[in-house]
Formats: C-alpha cells, structure tokens, sequence
C-alpha cells in the first residue's frame, strides 16, 4: 500500500511497522488539509500524540513550511488536552462535590510534587513498620504507588480495588500479602489528602475527566467546535481511557488518520495498551498497511527474519558480515569492553567517515558510571557523547549539583548538609581555573561539620599559591551568596545567580549551553513544584522542601528539550526503550551489554505490576513464571524489530564475561545472536 492511496477516505486506520513512511503520510495529509483552508479562516487540526517528542516531525514541518498557516494545527498529547481542559472547565467539574472546597483554585500536581505529598503519607507509615518486607529507597517506593493510582484511571478500575488485584495475582512469600494491604492503605490516605486539599494529580485529572468531563454532551460540542480534523499518531502508545474518548470523538470529525505501530506499545510501564488501540479501526471508513521499510537495509530486514524465526531463516555467513560486527576475542572485563567500544566508534568515524551523529549506543540502562567511563573515553578520542537519560534525578547532573551546593551555602538557617568534596567541586566548576586542587586549597581551613557561606574562608587564606584573578572570583561569588534573602523564590534565586554570577567571563557557565539549559531545568521544576505548596507555605519552607526532595532522588518530568537537542558532532548514548520511543533512525547502532537480561525484562517492582493492573488482565487470575516467561520473549521479539527498523547499514555487538557489577550475565539476546552466529558457520562449514 503507497501513499498516494490515502487519498479519498476521510477516515483512515493506517498501521504498518517502524520506518514504512507513517509519519510520512500523516504530514502529507497535514499538508494537504492545510492547502484546503485558507490562511485565517481555516479549520483546525488537532494532532495527538502519546508524548511530546513524537511531535517533532510535525513541528519541523511547520516551522520549514512558511507557506502553510501553522497557527490551524494544535500538537497535544491526550494528558496535556486532559490537563487544560479540566483547568477550564473547572467549575463544572468541582460541581460534582467529590472535593471538601470545591471552589478553590486546583492546584495541579506534577510528578515532583505527587512524590512529595505521598512521602509525607508514607513516612509514618515506614515508621510504624508498614512495607516491612520490602527494601526500596523512599523515592521508588512512593513512585511505584502513585502508579499504582495512574494505573486504576488510565485503565478505569475502582483505586480501591488495586491493593486486592496485587495480592490476588501474587503467588510468591505470603507476607507480601500484608505488603499489597499497606499500598491499599498509602494510595487511599493520598487521595484522601488530594480531596481534602484541592489537589489534582494525574490519576485524578484522568478520573475527573473520564467520569465527569467527557460524559457532559456540552463539553463533546465544545471540542468538536475546537478541531475539524485529526491526526492521531502512535496511538499504540497511550492508555485504554484515551481510545474510549477517541472512539466515541472520531465521527465527529471532518477527517482522522489514526497510525498504528505494530510490534510497539513500549510504554507499557506508563499504561501503554496496543490492544485497545486497535479498536480505533472499527470507528474508521478505512484500514490500511504499510509494509516496505524505507530505513533498513535489505540485508538487516534478512537479519531480523533470522533472529526471529531460527532455525527456519537460516542465515548465511555473507549475511552475518553485511549486518553484524562483534568482537572476534572473548572480553573479559567490563572497563576492557567500554575501551573497545570507545576505539570502534572512533574508527567509524575517522576511517570510514561516519557522522557521530548516526551512530547510537544503546543499552538496557545507563548507570552513572557507564556515562562518565564513554564521556571520558570519548573525549580522549576527541569525541562528544550526547546522553539521553529521561529518569535521570536532577541532582545526579553535574550542574544542578553545583547549583544546589551553592543554594545551600547560602541558605544556612535550612541546615542542609553539604559534604567537603561536593562543595570542592561545585567551586571548581563555578570558577574558571579554579581546578579541584586549587578548590581544597582554599577550603582548607573549613570543617566538615560546618560547611556553609560564613565558614567559607577569605580568599588571602590561599594567597600566592593561587592566581590572584582565581582568588578575585571566589571573593566575588562568596560576597554574592553570602548577601541574598532567604526568602527570595528559589527560581528567582536562580535566574540571579546564573545571569549575575555563574554565567559572566570568568566563571564556569560562560557560553556554556548545556550549563545554561541545565539551569533552565532546575527553574522550572521548581516553579512546578512550589505550585502545589504555595499556598500553605513559605518561599524558604518550598526552597527546603524542594531541596531535600531532590537530594532523596526526587525523578523529575520528562523535559522536551532532552529529546529534540542533538548535536551534529556528538555520538548518542540511550536506554534502548528511551531511544525507540525517540524514533529517529541512525546509520549504527552499538548494542553494549548483549548479555543483560534487562532487554526484555520488567523492572523489579515489588509494589506495582503493568500487566496484572492492566485491562488485558482477569481481575483474580494469578501472574505465573510462565506469564512472565512469555511477556520476556514477547518484549524481547519488539525490541529486536523496533531496533533493526531503525537501524539503516550496521550492528555493534559488545558483551563481557563480567558486567560492570562484576556479575556474569547470559541472557536471552546474547543467546539468540550465538545460536545465529554458529547457524551460519555451520552452512558455510556445509
């Protein structure tokens, strides 16, 4: 099927695997609605997407097209639509008195902030010896609650039935069962809390909207009114609450164009059900498939028929050459793999001319240590490493770490500790030339237990052994932190010390992009965060709170900017789901530890489950060794493809004896490829 038979149906179901031109369709379909419509007086197109990367291409389409009138398209995702609309409907949906004050401004709650509340919930809960049988950091375990509640909107169950589907489900060590009954206990003094104090997470936005919102036929013509046409791309990726509205929404519409990817649906963990988005097929005129990949070559699409079917698709060893390139020596040592990973990338690039910027390393995760051993094997080969990490806690970032050392200094009354080392090397990144040894130098004189702004020494203390413009700039930032209110926002903090300070010649963040963006991350999560409290606290009592919230692993929101920002000179480094959901092929992928078991398997989460809280699941039935068995495999299948459709000449392989925990790993994928491999020797052997 080719593009040019989406012509003539106004409502389409187009689905088709990674890389055979859906997006491509669906903007000439934009181009052609928008062609239509004159400029001023047109009919607006809603474009929906599962989250707000996936809307690039449209705005690169916009933005290129000076010609079209951009101002007719509206890029959303359905949380965001979910979000504003029950903010400007607001009085009719606290009409239904589900809230003790009803006629309060909401205040929304972000991901930061819903983490926040429920730690307040859940630490007394802790020390009453509730979750006794689970160890997990306080971040994670309210993290895995409050999907817990997501889970029972997007889904649509009672919230109060999710403690009974996990105990139902599990089959382990009976104590869990009291475990299941705590979550039951923390997810209903949450909302409790939300209701009591006009809160809105996520969880409730959704409810509000699907109970009360969407079922209003005044609100339906409202929305209809909004948008005439739509498009509504990876539909696969968003929750069963999305597909309900969107089944009874599509006739209303002038024209729809629902894509489906198949195999995908990788956002399972944040409710992403491909089941129920095959249903939008049913409300459209036409069904449509996509079938030739425009991105891979024929002999990775010979690959993945390989992998994926042996030993049916018996490979060849000419095959095994034009797609795959692995290490000929067994490596034994996880620092000796990143070594020869770090050498084939620079080879690609300087003898066979590869852009940096086609090349991805891929991985199950990206640990702290893996990011600093490539960063630092790239640079010595005179490469850049980009890193995309969406779960990153802000304070892992070298930046904002130096700037919440420096919010700390400066607000002693919240008596936050501050450790020697950090405070060194915040100096030394503050201040240009000041190099960690020069930093202990000055800080000399400081001890441990008093690590704040009037402990700071003078900068003579260092005299002549430290250059006098050096010792001009430490005086400089000390003078300056040393004279704020504590009181002042802490984003308005911020934006002086960054504009003030921290960004002039001679300090660390001068012409320093990622510095100045990094900056720009920590305003903002903390304008979202002191939303929630504003009204109950002061500035310093949010400044602290947001702080502390931060340092215990506080995971901020998804930031567009972390998806669309690539550099033309910088080799890309992702989690392998993370770079699926990016959806921009590149020429090479490197697959580093092939070993894992993490390129199919669930995260451990002891206090939440994607499948057993899903709708596909029998409310009572029991989640076995072989459900897991086969959602690995499944997993494992989607991956392979989702990969390969992306990738268009080569494949790295790099694995190691020992991972960098020192442990062996011989997982699925690693067996997959020597099973391929050894097939292959063997025909040619025959």
């Amino acid at each position: 099927m080719s593009v040019a038979d989406l012509s003539g149906y106004p409502s389409l179901f187009l689905s088709g695997f990674a890389s055979t031109g859906k997006t491509t369709a669906a903007l000439l379909r934009l181009q052609a609605i928008l062609e239509t419509n004159p400029a001023g007086d047109g009919e607006s197109v809603l474009i929906l997407v599962p989250q707000r990367s996936l809307g690039l291409p449209y705005q690169t389409y916009l933005l290129n097209n000076q010609t079209v009138n951009a101002d007719l398209v509206s890029i959303q995702t359905i949380s965001g639509l979910v979000r504003r609309m029950i903010d400007l409907f607001w009085p009719l949906v606290a009409g239904y008195g589900m809230f003790e004050h009803p006629y309060e401004k909401p205040a929304f709650l972000t991901l930061e902030t819903s983490q926040y509340h429920m730690a307040q919930i859940v630490e007394p809960m802790l020390a009453q010896g509730k979750f006794s049988t689970v160890r997990l950091p306080l971040y994670r375990l309210c993290s895995q609650l409050i999907d817990n509640l997501n889970k029972s909107a997007l889904v649509g169950f009672p919230f109060t039935e999710i403690g009974a589907r996990l105990s139902a489900a599990w089959i382990g060590d009976t104590t869990r069962q009291n475990v299941f009954a705590d979550v039951q206990e923390a997810v209903t003094k949450f909302r409790r809390l939300c209701l009591e104090q006009t809160l809105v997470d996520y969880s409730l936005q959704v409810e509000l909207f699907t109970k009360n919102l969407w079922p209003n036929r005044s609100f339906q013509k409202y929305l209809q009114n909004q948008y005439q046409h739509l498009i509504y791309d990876n539909c696969e990726e968003d929750p069963p609450y999305a597909h309900d509205c969107l089944i009874e929404w599509l006739p209303s519409f002038k024209s729809a164009l629902v894509i489906f990817d198949e195999e995908a649906g990788f956002r399972s963990f944040l409710g992403a059900d491909p089941v129920s988005a095959r249903r939008l097929a049913r409300q459209t005129q036409k069904t449509l498939r996509f079938s030739e990949n425009f991105v891979s070559s024929p002999a990775l699409l010979s690959l993945e028929n390989s992998l994926l079917d042996l030993p049916k698709a018996a490979p060849t060893d000419g095959l095994i050459a034009k797609t795959l390139v692995f290490p000929r020596e067994r490596v034994r040592f996880f620092p000796d793999l990143l070594n020869r990973l770090c050498d084939a990338v620079a080879s690609l690039v300087e003898n066979e001319n590869a852009p940096p910027a086609e090349i991805a390393v891929l991985s199950p995760f990206i640990s702290d240590n893996l990011q600093f051993s490539l960063e630092d094997g790239f640079a010595r080969r005179g490469l850049k490493l980009s890193v995309q990490k969406p779960s990153m806690p802000l304070a892992q970032n070298a930046v904002i770490k130096t700037l919440i050392t420096l919010i700390k200094l400066s607000h002693p009354t919240w008596k936050l500790d501050c450790e020697f080392s950090i405070l060194a090397s915040a100096l030394s990144l503050a201040i240009d030339d000041l190099d960690l040894v020069r930093s202990h130098l000055i800080l000399g004189g400081m001890k441990a237990e008093n690590l704040t702004i009037a402990a700071l020494p003078e900068a003579d203390t260092a005299s002549g052994r430290i250059p006098d413009l050096v010792l001009e700039r430490y005086s400089h930032l000390k003078n300056w932190i040393g004279d704020i209110d504590e009181q002042e926002p802490l984003d308005n903090f911020l934006s002086r010390l960054f504009g003030e300070i921290l960004s002039q010649p001679g300090f660390g963040f001068h012409n320093d992009l990622q510095s100045g963006t990094g900056t720009a991350r920590l305003m903002e999560s903390y304008r979202k965060f002191s939303q929630a409290l504003k009204n109950t606290h002061s500035n310093s009592e949010i400044g602290r709170a947001f702080i502390d919230s931060l340092e215990s692993g506080l995971i901020p929101a998804m930031y567009l900017s972390e998806w669309s920002s690539t550099d033309p000179e910088a080799v890309l480094l992702a989690p392998a789901t993370s770079f699926l959901m990016r959806n921009n092929p590149v020429r090479y992928q490197f697959w580093l530890n092939v070993g894992s078991k993490g390129w199919y398997e669930r995260l451990e989460q002891p206090l939440t489950h994607p499948i057993v809280l899903s709708r596909n699941w029998t409310a009572g039935r029991q989640w076995s060794a072989d459900e897991e068995l086969d959602y690995n495999r499944n997993n494992l299948g989607k991956v392979i493809r989702g990969l390969i459709a992306r990738c268009q000449e080569k494949i790295y392989l790099f694995t190691s004896d020992y991972n960098e925990s020192g442990v062996e790993e011989r997982g699925q994928l690693l067996t997959l490829f020597q099973s391929l491999i050894r097939k292959a020797r063997q025909g040619c052997d025959e």
